[in-house]
């Protein structure tokens, strides 16, 4: 058996975006209050499309297959939407 990580392949994922935090300081990432009250988290010029891959989860499987039917069995996911990578080591 071996240890794989296994994530939701971005081609499911649907309008997701990131805030650009270049040139934020860091107490800003780590107060978020901070980002509502000094800098305006509605300019949409701040906002930018991504293509995110969700962790599901990370199992021990005999293969990349198994696993994606297992993470998925565990977080009520379709295992076709799913890919898994071994985790070196």
């Amino acid at each position: 058996m071996d240890d794989y990580v296994v994530c939701v392949d971005s081609i499911w994922i649907r309008n997701a975006e990131i805030f650009d935090t270049e040139g934020l300081p860091d107490g800003a990432l780590t107060d978020t209050s901070l980002l509502y009250d000094e800098y305006d988290m509605d300019d949409d010029s701040k906002w930018h499309t991504m293509e995110p891959t969700p962790f599901v989860a990370a199992v021990k499987a005999g293969s990349e297959e198994d696993a994606c039917e297992m993470a998925a069995s565990q977080n009520g996911y379709d295992p076709r939407c799913l890919f898994a990578r071994k985790i070196p080591g």
